[in-house]
């Protein structure tokens, strides 16, 4: 077994860390935790009782039995998923569970024991699924997320050899009876596909993995050429149409993964296309509830908002807005600064009105009238911006101010309203020199 330890000594840790191993009973995370004690890590075991099947306990009692008698601490978990995709959210329950224990004991490090079988079954299934380089070359030894160092250090051995030390060493674990079920995709492959490869070439894994470390090392320079272009998860578009596609298409496939959303080389193949056109605003619809947003010459995944459409009478005081922002109306004028800007009007028809957008909106300038449409084109304002706007009207819905980006300056220099707008949590404060409905205008 000197590959499994060459790959532990590689991963640098320091025996003194903990390493938060997942242990399910089965063969390969048995032979993983022997090798770890073995070399003196410091293994922390963790198991999960799917409650799926009559032997969990058995498995449970194997786990605390060996802990106890290698004086390992240990922690069980009991998981219950009724609906929906098991195999998916039983998987992100577990190394939700993992990261937790991981922060109890000030330790970075989770351990799992995906091996080379394991490997070959995932490059395969990216294969059908479809991937981007870097998935295409299957599970990775060593993988940092959220300051998380995950490795799986039986990643280069195949599943025979883990059979044979775990029949040398006499360690002791269970099988588990699903893994014979072809209800499975992954054991479809491991029971029918892959040994037919193996017929054909008896060093098929071996190929595997070669397939694998070339292909990663690829992928490693290609992404962190990426990274390099992505500023604040975003793509600046002026600068992406210079680069290589080959770069191209891993910037977009940074900002899927970062978000956890699965893709496909033809998504990828129509975002890319999308960035390229001329088009300036453009969208393209993606799974839970996320859109990939093209914004002039910004391009972004955002999460999806529900449009809060809204049309209510403002009283002359503090007015909450059903998209939570806050108006409030003032009498006294003192609390003019550098930031004040002011509305004066000669006659308006009260109360006034806060609403959002609606078609054929026009707003008025000294110079003439532009409809709201065109004058968000013409400063560029993106469309998932525009869907936030909201604006100040009289009764008669003569349009009086449009969220910080319009004030109407041709109602007269007789009087004047005063308020101040707070937008959200942040508090982005905004003095509109508008004061309460009768007070007489004064100049800044």
């Amino acid at each position: 077994m000197l590959n499994i330890t060459n790959l532990l000594s590689s991963f640098k840790i320091d025996k003194k860390i903990p390493i938060i191993v997942a242990v399910s009973g089965g063969i390969d995370s048995m032979v993983l935790l022997n090798i770890l004690i073995t070399e003196k890590y410091k293994p922390i075991v963790v198991h999960f009782n799917h409650n799926t099947r009559k032997t969990n306990e058995r498995d449970q009692d194997l786990i605390i039995n060996f802990s106890k008698n290698n004086n390992l601490i240990y922690h069980i978990f009991s998981i219950n998923i009724n609906e929906g995709n098991f195999q998916s959210e039983a998987r992100d329950l577990r190394y939700e569970k993992l990261r937790m224990i991981a922060k109890k004991y000030k330790t970075s490090y989770i351990a799992t024991a995906h091996h080379l079988d394991d490997l070959a079954e995932t490059i395969l299934i990216k294969m059908t699924r479809g991937s981007n380089l870097y998935g295409y070359s299957g599970i990775q030894p060593l993988y940092v997320k959220d300051e998380i160092t995950y490795i799986r250090p039986l990643l280069n051995i195949d599943k025979k050899t883990i059979i044979d030390y775990a029949l040398l060493h006499k360690i002791p674990y269970f099988t588990d009876e699903s893994n014979y079920s072809d209800n499975y995709l992954r054991n479809r492959y491991r029971h029918t596909v892959i040994p037919i490869l193996k017929q054909e070439n008896q060093q098929f894994l071996k190929k595997v993995y070669n397939f694998h470390t070339q292909l990663k090392d690829a992928a490693s320079y290609i992404k962190n050429q990426a990274l390099k272009e992505l500023h604040n998860n975003s793509i600046n578009i002026e600068n992406f149409k210079k680069l290589d596609v080959v770069i191209q298409k891993e910037m977009i496939a940074i900002l899927f993964e970062q978000d956890n959303l699965e893709t496909t080389f033809e998504t990828i193949d129509k975002i890319r296309c999308m960035l390229l056109n001329d088009s300036p605003n453009q969208e393209y619809t993606l799974e839970n509830k996320y859109t990939f947003i093209k914004a002039y010459n910004e391009a972004f995944i955002k999460k999806n908002q529900t449009k809060n459409v809204f049309d209510i009478t403002l009283n002359d005081s503090l007015n909450i807005l059903p998209n939570m922002e806050k108006i409030t109306f003032f009498n006294n004028p003192s609390n003019i600064d550098n930031e004040t800007v002011k509305i004066c009007y000669n006659k308006l028809s009260l109360p006034l009105r806060a609403r959002t957008r609606k078609p054929g909106d026009t707003l008025s300038f000294k110079y003439g009238r532009k409809k709201l449409k065109d004058y968000l084109i013409d400063l560029k304002l993106p469309k998932y911006e525009r869907d936030k706007l909201w604006l100040i009207t009289d009764s008669n819905d003569i349009i009086l101010w449009v969220s910080n980006i319009y004030i109407n300056e041709t109602l007269g220099s007789e009087k004047q309203l005063q308020f101040l707008w707070e937008k959200g949590k942040n508090e982005q404060r905004y003095w509109r020199n508008i004061s309460k409905w009768e007070t007489n205008c004064w100049s800044v």
